[in-house]
Formats: C-alpha cells, structure tokens, sequence
C-alpha cells in the first residue's frame, strides 16, 4: 500500500471487502482444484503409490465440499463485521488445508514409479502452487497460507535427488517462488488501492448527499419562511393598485410591484427545482399550435427588450408541435428572460426552423456569450457565469438548470452555440404534431375577465400568518367577496357556525400551526362544507417531500408567493364550476 493516512476504521473495512472479494472467488478455487485432482488421478492410476493416490484425491475433493458449504454460510450471514475475525481465520485456515494436501503430493508421489509419467509430474507440481495466484492474492494472508505449504515440500523434494538436473530444477523453482510472491505482494496492492478508492468515493459520495440533503431542507425553511411576507406583499400591492389614482404615487406603486416580481421570480425558481426533485411536475403533451404561444411570448417581451434599447425580432408562424404547452412556455420565458438579462446592446431573434419532422425553436442574442469551455457549467444550479461578485438583479443562477431539467422531463433536444462578446443561440428540438389530434382549447389564461358573475361570493382563508390572513382580507373584499380568516380549522369553524356563513370556496395554507396539514383542516371542516365545495391549498414550502405530499392530497396546488392575476383565475373558473 502507499503511504497514505487512512483511520482504523477504514483499515478494517479495507480487510473486510478484500475478504469478501476473496470469498467471491471461490467457485474458481472450488473448481478448478477438484476437476485437476480428478484428471491427475485418472493420469497416474497405475504410475504412482495408489494408496497415497486415493487418499489425495478424497482429501482435494473433501475440502472442496467444504468449501461450498463455507462459501454458502457466509454469504447468508451477510457482511457481519463482528464476525470477520472468524471468517480470515476460515480462509487461511482452508487454504493452509489445501495447500498441505498438495504439497504432500511432493512427498508421497514424487518419483513416480512409471518414469515416462516423470515430466507430467514436474509441470504438474510446477503449475498446482502457480495456478490460483488471481483467485487468492486478494488477501495475502490466504494465499501465502496456500502457497509456501504447497511450493515448498517440492523444492525440498528435488533439492534432496542426487540427480543435477533435479538439483538445479529445485534452485529455478526457488527463484520462481521470489518471483511468484513478488507479483502477488504487487497484485495485492494493486487490488488494494482500488478497493480503497472505491471505499473512499463511496464516503465521499455519502457525504455529498448528506450536504444535499442539510442543503435541500435549509433552502426549503429559507424559501417558505421568505414566501410568507413576499405572498402577503403581492397581495397587498394588488390591493393598493386598485386604490391608487394619483401619476406619482402609481410610479412608486410600480416600483414596488417591479422589485416585489423580481423577488417572486428568485423564489420560484428555487420552487421549480423543488418540484422537479420531488418529481411532481406532470407532463401533458399534446399536439398544439406553436404560433399562439410564441405570439404571446413576443408581446410580452418585446416591450421588455425595447425598454432596455434592444430590438426584438420575431416572424409569426402557425406549425404543429408535439409538446407539453405549460412546460414549454416556462423553458422559452428562462430563454427569453435570460437573453434580455444578458444582452447589453444590439438584439434577441425568436425564430423557427422546420427540419425533418422536427420544429427547433431558436433564442438568439448579441449578449455577453459564453466561452466554449463553460457552457456545461451554465446548466448547473447557483451558477452565474462572468460576475466578480453575484448580481441579484440576474436572478439565482437556477434558470438554464431547470430548462435542462425540464428538457429532459419532455425529451427535447437542448444545443447551445455561442462566443464570448458576440452573443449565444439556445436551440430546443421539438416533435412536430399531428393537427388531425389537435385539442383546439388553448393554455391562454384569461386574467382579464371580472368576477362579477360571482359577486358576493363567500371564502374561508386559514392561514397562521397574520399579514397573509389581513392581506387576503383585503384582496377579496376589494374584488367584491365576503371572506372569513382564521390561523386554524377550530376558528374558522366557529365563525362559521356563529356567522351561519355557508363557503363558496376555501383557501387553506398546507403548514399550519402544531405540526397539522391543510388536509387535516379540510377534514375537520368537511361537515359544514357544501358538497363539492371548492378548495386551493397554498404552501410556501419548497421540501422536495412536503411539495409531493401537499401535491397528492388531490386538491388545486398554488405556490406562495401567489401571483394575484393567478389567484383571480382560479377562483373564477373554481366558481364557475370550471376544472382549473
């Protein structure tokens, strides 16, 4: 072994996987010395001591048996580390056994009483020791309990004969034991460094996903604690928009709502990265035309792009494609958003290209590019290329991750070209579709359409934050509902009964207080709901596992912060009977 440091504890795991490669190996040792035992007696039946002959040939074959048995004992016991010890003392114990027995072979048979069955003896009495070298260097303490016990009595053998070419084969098999040890000292350590390679990156990988883990859970109490005051900030931004008439209170108003959108944005990418390592993001494919979604993508872009001095170029077109429409919408914005964030003069292209049954829609900018060398590492997560010092107006570094991520959910095809100082081109692979199938109702959302039709309707928010509750309050009054708030199931079911208040809707948050559920509020207030009464859970936590549990409890699912013109949506189409 090199000289390397390495702790007791892994010595012992070190000994203990070189034991079970060792034990691993046995069929072979099993094997191969009971079919040449076998051979060699039927070759010298009538050439040597016949007694010694069947007693040899019992003895091989007996610690054969035995060693079928060992090799089934140990692994039914398993890896049982309080019984290695007994396990090392087993195998060298049966291979000492093994090689005694044919080492004797040397004593007892050698010469043989044929002298034509002379040279099969020398190479077979040559080769038996050499033979299992692979099989049990792997732990030296077994071979060398096999080897020495099986060479030696050979070479004392033929050192003793008064015949010279005995005496100097004698000498040739003592330097071929040098050798022979020699290589399996070499070959054990090279076994060795592996195994301990092997030992050290699964450590180290175990460490990895235990800073993963710590990582994940910080993220997720980090997220769901900021998503609490940034919901209650929208909502309450929505409200004082409605409110406010005067030209410079609306500028600072706008303010707001753009930083308030910035930190929405930051937040939810880490609530999609959540979501996908809880693998409950659903595909829903279908044939759609492309043109409606690039066209709504451009109209909302393309002011953007014109306010920071950019020129947008867009040519409308109507193809068929074969996708998830909500999904795909959510990789052309990170493109679009990202192109716009990184492009300091000149212009972003959104172009298509039809190509043998495939559409490849292109995103492509004058921005700052990328070099060559780091174009994988974009597409790792916290990753912002080219800033001295992490720019919170570029967002977190999660985008170009979930696009990947998202990708490869849907089985498209992302290429990336670009060049430092002239720009980038983000190519996504798209199936075409089949317009014969195509479902004609779009994903468009329709955020301008008023409640009026449900004016007056009745909703019952439990939330344990105060400013979510007020805000709440506030946003549904002024979109003309009445609305009861409450911190639990227990309060918002006495006021409830005192109000004889019947719920059109119920809003829940996922986490409440003493450790209980939205699913344990809706059924603690399942007996005063109407049938089919309506209910959206909201969660601010971004835990791989809470996300997946809140996602199977069956209800609409909406992520804090909660995107006002979003929330309006639902609850219209909730009201109108509508499945959202």
């Amino acid at each position: 072994m090199p000289q390397t440091i390495i702790s007791n504890e892994l010595k012992e795991r070190l000994v203990a996987e070189q034991l079970h490669t060792h034990y691993k190996q046995l069929p072979a040792i099993i094997i191969a010395p009971a079919v040449g035992a076998i051979f060699t007696a039927w070759v010298l039946w009538d050439a040597v001591n016949l007694l010694y002959l069947q007693i040899g040939l019992s003895a091989v074959l007996s610690i054969s048996v035995i060693r079928i048995l060992i090799f089934k004992r140990y692994f039914f016991s398993g890896k049982n580390r309080s019984r290695q010890q007994r396990w090392r003392w087993i195998s060298i114990s049966t291979a000492l056994m093994s090689g005694c027995i044919w080492g004797s072979s040397a004593i007892f048979l050698y010469p043989p009483l044929v002298a034509d069955y002379q040279i099969f003896m020398l190479v077979l009495l040559a080769l038996v020791p050499v033979a299992p070298v692979a099989a049990l260097a792997v732990y030296m303490p077994a071979f060398y309990a096999y080897y020495i016990p099986c060479i030696a009595p050979f070479i004392i053998k033929l050192g003793l004969q008064e015949s010279r070419p005995e005496f100097m084969t004698a000498i040739l098999l003592l330097m071929m034991m040098g050798a022979t040890l020699t290589f399996a000292n070499k070959y054990s350590t090279i076994l060795a460094e592996a195994i301990l390679l092997r030992l050290q990156l699964a450590d180290k990988k175990q460490e990895l996903e235990k800073t993963a883990i710590v990582k994940t859970r910080f993220l997720a109490l980090a997220s769901h604690d900021l998503r609490q005051p940034v919901h209650a900030l929208g909502l309450f931004v929505e409200t004082l928009r409605s409110r406010l008439n005067d030209f410079s209170d609306s500028k600072l108003l706008k303010n707001i709502e753009e930083a308030t959108l910035n930190l929405r944005i930051m937040l939810d990418g880490m609530l999609d990265i959540s979501r996908l390592d809880a693998k409950v993001v659903e595909v829903n494919r279908r044939s759609f035309d492309i043109g409606i979604l690039l066209d709504s993508l451009t109209n909302e872009y393309r002011p953007q792009a014109m306010q920071n001095g950019l020129r947008f170029h867009y040519v409308s077109t109507h193809i068929i494609v074969d996708s998830d429409p909500i999904l795909l919408e959510r990789i052309l914005r990170n493109l679009l958003s990202n192109a716009i964030k990184y492009t300091h003069k000149g212009g972003i292209l959104l172009g298509c290209r039809r190509q043998s049954g495939h559409l490849n829609i292109q995103v492509c900018d004058t921005g700052i590019g990328i070099p060559a060398g780091q174009i994988d590492e974009v597409f790792i997560e916290f990753t912002q290329l080219r800033q001295t010092r992490r720019n919170s107006n570029k967002g977190l570094g999660l985008g170009l991750s979930i696009i990947k991520r998202l990708c490869k959910l849907l089985d498209h095809e992302i290429d990336v070209y670009s060049q430092p100082g002239k720009g980038s081109i983000f190519s996504i692979v798209l199936p075409l579709g089949n317009e014969a199938v195509m479902n004609e109702k779009q994903m468009k959302s329709e955020t301008s359409i008023a409640l009026s039709a449900v004016k007056g309707f009745k909703t019952v928010v439990i939330d344990d934050d105060e400013s979510v509750q007020e805000a709440m309050h506030s946003l549904i009054v002024e979109w003309g509902g009445k609305v009861i708030t409450s911190a639990t199931a227990e309060q918002a079911l006495q006021q409830i009964r005192k109000t004889s208040f019947t719920p059109d809707i119920l809003i829940v948050d996922y986490q409440l207080q003493q450790g209980l559920t939205a699913v344990d509020a809706i059924n603690y207030l399942n007996p005063v709901l109407p049938d089919d009464t309506p209910i959206v859970i909201i969660t601010g936590d971004t835990d791989p596992e809470h996300i997946k549990q809140a996602h199977n409890a069956g209800y609409l699912l909406l992520h804090k912060p909660v995107d006002p013109d979003q929330l309006k949506v639902c609850l219209i189409e909730m009201l109108n009977g509508s499945k959202v």
